[in-house]
This record gives structure tokens, sequence and C-alpha cells, in this order.
């Protein structure tokens, strides 16, 4: 970095945005999108910069005692997230003179069944608080995702066969889009070390978990891909040939998992089979399966024959379309 300058030791570290060419979008979000590819996504405060002595208090100060009992697993994280190009770790000594350094307070939080997670506490040092609202929070519309998803699924005409779903997590979501360069010290973490080591602090060369703009920030990409897919789908655009098509073939149907016993809802246009019960014991209530409808409520309004529909909830693409 003391040979490089700071400028060029993030480029060479983080050589490229996750973001794809944007030359033939034909969105809204595309001059944004353009921005946070090329620029970077901005971090600007309402308040001046940090004195040295508010700078040297809060490296001072430390991380969470929680972050030494997971010390191991820390460098362990932080040695995968520096190979994936996400983070650095400097010195103290050698970044504190920085232009517009903050430094905010780590902890791990220990997860059942699952490895601890690191969080940063953009919240104590009033980072978030003081924090410009310059992202477009109109994309965060996964708080209704569910809501949609139901909708379409309703509105669906059971005559033209099943609906299959399909639901892709986006790995390291809010890592894919990257930190404005000049803005990332002011996103700086104290990295726990031993005593009698140097003091280090952490810096995110991409968007990090618990800043108030990263969701935004993030959805307003991944909320134009649910757009522009969708609008593929109204298009009749016709579908790619995928290379999972041929070993779907080769595996066989999952068998399911219970046989309807009773339908309840025989006069609403549902159908069902009568097997006889199985019990383990005479104190087991009786199970009622449905299986799809064969008519659809009158008074849903109409949709399209060709059902498919795709959404998102953050980092989630979810999607179904109706099969024969």
């Amino acid at each position: 970095m003391k040979e490089l300058g700071w400028n060029k030791f993030v480029q060479q570290r983080r050589p490229r945005s996750d973001l794809a060419d944007l030359t033939h979008v034909n969105h809204p979000a595309k001059r944004l999108l353009c921005h946070y590819k090329h620029r970077g996504a901005p971090v600007k405060f309402t308040t001046k910069p940090w004195s040295k002595r508010k700078i040297k208090q809060a490296q001072a100060r430390g991380p969470h005692k929680s972050c030494f009992e997971y010390i191991d697993f820390l460098q362990e994280e932080f040695i995968d997230m520096i190979k994936k190009e996400q983070w650095v770790i400097l010195p103290a000594s050698a970044v504190l003179e920085l232009p517009n350094v903050r430094i905010s307070l780590p902890g791990c939080v220990p997860q059942r069944n699952r490895r601890p997670r690191w969080i940063y506490n953009y919240s104590w040092s009033d980072v978030n608080a003081e924090t410009l609202d310059l992202a477009a929070k109109d994309s965060m519309q996964f708080g209704h995702a569910l809501d949609r998803i139901l909708r379409e699924i309703l509105l669906s005409d059971p005559a033209l066969g099943p609906i299959y779903l399909m639901k892709i997590d986006i790995s390291d979501g809010f890592y894919r889009i990257a930190i404005n360069i000049d803005d990332i010290p002011k996103l700086g973490v104290v990295f726990p070390t031993l005593p009698g080591e140097e003091p280090l602090i952490a810096f995110p060369l991409v968007l990090p978990m618990g800043w108030k703009n990263s969701p935004p920030v993030f959805t307003t990409a991944t909320e134009t891909v649910a757009d522009l897919a969708n609008k593929r789908l109204k298009s009749g655009y016709p579908a790619q040939p995928h290379h999972l098509y041929d070993l779907a073939e080769t595996i066989p149907s999952p068998s399911p998992p219970h046989t309807p016993v009773a339908n309840l809802f025989s006069g609403l246009g549902y159908t069902s089979k009568k097997t006889p019960l199985q019990t383990t014991s005479k104190n087991t209530p009786l199970q009622t399966a449905l299986t799809a409808p064969i008519c659809r409520d009158p008074c849903l309004p109409t949709s399209n024959k060709d059902l498919a529909y795709i959404d998102m909830f953050v980092d989630d693409f979810m999607a179904f379309i109706k099969g024969p």
C-alpha cells in the first residue's frame, strides 16, 4: 500500500466488478447500476470527518469480547474473504492517517448447528445514523415477496397443470457490489489480535453486512435482474438449453410423501382418494391431505395461460412456471 498508494492498492486487490456488461440493458436502473459497477457504492455522511483523537479512542476500545472466543474461526474466515477480494486487513499504524477513517467495533455471534457469524456494529460508532440515504430504497420490495408469489399461484389455472417452483440463493450476496474506493476507510472495523500482537484494522472492499445502505444498493441489482427476466418471459423470449437438462432426465422423480386419505372440500372442486389409515397409536388424529383442485374459483380474475413468474427476496431468486 505504501508503494502503490491507497487507490492503486485497492484496485490491485479488487480488480473487477461482479456486475456484468450493462451495455444492452434496457431498464430505469441502468444508469445507477453503471455507477455502482465503475465507481462503487458511495459512503457519505452528514457529519465532519473524525478527529485523530476519536479514531484512536475507537481503535483502543477494541472488538467485543465475543471475537476472542472465536479468534481461530475469524482468522480462517478472513483468509478466505481476502482471497475472494472482499476484505483487506492492514496494520493500524499504516491506515490511521488515511483520509476520512472511521473505526467500528465487531462481534461474533454463535449460531446453533452452524458456524459463528462475524458482525460489525456500525450503529455503535454512529456510522449508520450519520450515513446519507443515497441508495434507492424503492428497490427493497422483498417485504411482500411471499404475498406476490402466493397471489400468482392463486391466479393460476389448475387445468393447465401443476406449478413447478425454483429457488436460487446467491452466494455472498452483498459482497457482489463494490464500495467506492475513496469511501472504504469510512467503514473500517477493528480486527481482534492477541496481547503483544500489532493492532489491525479490516476494511470491506464490498458492501458489508450491517451498513444501512447495503440492502437497498444490493437489491437495486437483484430486483433489476428479476424485472428483466419477467420482461423476457412476457415477451415469449425462447428458453436457452441448459447443461443440466440431460442430468435431470436421469434422476427419478421422488415418491409422494403420503397418499390423500380424506377430502373435506369435495364440493369445491377438489378430488381425493381414501386409503386405510395406518396408525401407531389409537390417539393418532385423522390426517387430511388435499390434491390439486380440478376447477377454479369463478370469483378469481383470469390470468395468462402460459404462467411464469420470478421474484426476489433479498438474495434469493424465486421462480415458478405452469407445467404440463
